[in-house]
């Protein structure tokens, strides 16, 4: 088939190009390096294989040991027939070893394409409020690796070259060697006062900067601690860093926040939670799958009601599909149980006339009571197994109600007790957005749930969450006052464990 050799970004998951995130989200094989976002992995289909192929400090990390041995795993998965994303920190041709991939990849003969992306060299300086160039300060803009000792006699780098230098230099991957490096300039002739930065885990929630001079960043680094990822800046826009930089409100900042919604609704969440500071990842604990429905007589009805956007989606593209458009829902009223589900009806072009105050099928009942529903026919599009207390309470209200199951909820497939308790020794948060979610966790880990998430910080979406949590022993539990992923930002706001 074909190899896609993408860059994924410098970190940041939005900072991903659209292209990046269509073609990942088709591919049947994610093959992916260190330090990739699980929410851009969290694009991939639920049925793509994913292959870690990670290295740090040139040295593998993943079972498919070094260059040559990925190299051949995008020939063998391609002549397999599959399409592969083959993803890349930041640009995969800056210092990303993407164009040895893809000479190996024309040298047998198999279809690739590079998909650009940011990389660090560029992002990590502008996150710190460094122009890495500027009229009348910088002219140029020169890219080094860090990788190899700069005291080398065959170095690749002219470093009298570069100490003469009038415009900016950055060095990736150069944690280990940020006193090496600077000595290497200096002794070539750079002025040891030049102001230099460092930049470590560049445009996360984490990012952190020093600024310095050349003469004392070693020294500098080591009393801060920084390490990698780091980049490191050198030349006079470095000064700009004092005007230009801007601290981010970041609330959720220092987090580490796990996200269990269903993969097709992870991304949206796992984009809030990363830009407001968060180290998102992502391990869906409920799966979608569709049931197949026919579609009523749209006629019969007065009223629908939506109590999830996963029902609008399933719903509105098979009667769409069948060539019925938003002129059916003409003079019937349209409900939605929250600002998600409202939104994914505004999608198809039509306006919720009703939502619920608490998002809840107890404040759409909240909103109702005072309403004449004798006589009124109701159809509730929605997920198999759902609580009864709506459909329950409109019919003692007098309507007729018709449920509609469209969907319904399951394990995923490949969910698995090892994968899932590595994921949770990594994080200090976890977000639970459904009673599912909850009981898959418990049958996935059973009785080693209550040691894994112990003294972490458990959030429920909303009551319903949060009962189910307590049915099966977790007492100790926040929950967001409004039932959105807003309100679990709010939720955390200052909350400590």
């Amino acid at each position: 088939m074909k190899v896609y050799i993408i860059g994924a970004g410098p970190g940041d998951p939005e900072l991903i190009t659209l292209k990046a995130a269509r073609i990942i989200g088709l591919c049947d094989v994610l093959v992916y390096d260190d330090l990739i976002p699980h929410a851009i992995l969290a694009l991939g289909r639920k049925d793509a294989l994913r292959i870690y192929a990670g290295k740090r400090g040139g040295k593998p990390l993943s079972a498919h040991g070094g260059q040559d041995e990925i190299n051949m795993l995008l020939v063998d998965l391609a002549k397999k027939g599959y399409s592969v994303a083959r993803l890349k920190g930041g640009d995969p041709f800056i210092f990303g070893r993407g164009g040895e991939e893809a000479l190996f990849l024309s040298e047998n003969n198999i279809d690739f394409e590079i998909i650009p992306g940011i990389t660090s060299a560029i992002a990590a300086p502008m996150y710190a409020g460094i122009p890495p160039t500027h009229r009348s300060i910088s002219s140029s803009l020169h890219i080094a690796t860090a990788h190899e000792d700069p005291s080398k006699v065959d170095s690749f780098l002219d470093w009298p070259l570069l100490a003469k230098d009038k415009g900016t230099l950055v060095f990736l991957m150069g944690a280990s060697r940020i006193a090496s490096i600077a000595d290497s300039l200096i002794k070539n002739g750079m002025d040891a006062t030049t102001p230099c930065a460092l930049v470590q885990d560049a445009t996360k929630g984490r990012q952190r900067h020093i600024i310095s001079i050349l003469k004392d960043v070693g020294q500098a680094g080591i009393t801060h601690g920084i390490a990698s990822p780091c980049v490191m800046i050198v030349g006079l826009v470095v000064n700009l860093s004092k005007t230009l930089y801007k601290e981010r409100q970041l609330p959720l900042k220092g987090r580490n926040i796990l996200v269990t919604r269903p993969q097709t609704l992870a991304w949206s969440t796992s984009r809030l939670f990363s830009s407001l500071g968060a180290n998102v990842f992502v391990y869906p604990l409920i799966e979608i799958v569709e049931i197949a429905f026919d579609i009523p007589d749209m006629s019969a009805y007065n009223m629908f009601i939506f109590t999830s956007q996963n029902a609008v989606r399933i719903f509105l593209e098979k009667i769409y599909s069948c060539d019925i458009d938003a002129r059916t829902f003409s003079g019937k009223e349209l409900w939605a149980i929250g600002p998600k589900t409202r939104d994914a009806l505004k999608r198809y072009g039509l306006l919720a006339d009703g939502m619920a105050g608490v998002f809840s099928a107890e404040g759409i009942m909240k909103q109702l009571k005072d309403r004449n529903l004798e006589k009124m026919n109701i159809c509730i599009p929605r997920a198999k197994g759902a609580r009864p207390y709506l459909v329950d309470s409109l019919k003692e209200m007098g309507a007729h109600v018709d449920e509609l199951f469209v969907y319904e909820t399951r394990l995923p497939p490949h969910a698995d007790s090892g994968e899932l308790a590595d994921v949770l020794s990594k994080v200090d948060t976890i977000i639970f957005t459904s009673p599912s979610g909850v009981k898959n966790a418990f049958k996935i880990l059973g009785g080693d749930i209550k040691t894994l998430v112990d003294k972490k910080t458990l959030v429920a979406i909303g009551p319903v969450t949060g009962a189910c949590m307590e049915d099966l022993g977790i007492t100790s539990y926040i929950q967001a006052k409004t039932y959105t992923d807003s309100g679990i930002v709010d939720s955390l706001k200052g909350y400590k464990n």
